[in-house]
């Protein structure tokens, strides 16, 4: 499968695990989210260019967090969500948008954002 001009299997060299939240009652009203492992996927993942907005500050529960935005491309998957987060290297990236290369099911590309909350 050739992704551009370069073979897909060589653009996809970085293992990430995908997962979910999982929220569960806590007894008050509330309610606990844990995250869960769905898959290890290989991925490319690379900052977006620095003529656009590289990285940011944002106010996270009166703090000052930065995030920095990158992009992830991985193989078609249909049970992806901007509810879910990828883990690479003990960083996580919290899924922005996502969109399927021409339309076809076969590479999806993530904006995606590390270093803060979803």
């Amino acid at each position: 499968m050739i992704y551009g001009k370069k073979n897909i299997t060589t653009v996809l060299r970085h293992r990430l695990t995908l997962q979910e939240e999982i929220r569960t009652m806590d007894g008050a009203g509330g309610y606990i989210g844990v995250w869960q492992d769905v898959a290890d996927l290989w991925a490319e993942i690379s900052p977006i260019s620095t003529r656009v907005i590289y990285g940011n500050e944002k106010l996270f529960a009166g703090q000052i967090q930065s995030s920095l935005s990158h992009k992830i491309t991985i193989r078609y998957r249909s049970n992806i969500s901007t509810a879910m987060r990828f883990i690479f290297q003990g960083r996580a990236f919290n899924i922005r948008s996502i969109s399927s290369v021409h339309e076809k099911k076969d590479i999806i590309e993530l904006l995606v954002e590390e270093g803060v909350a979803n």
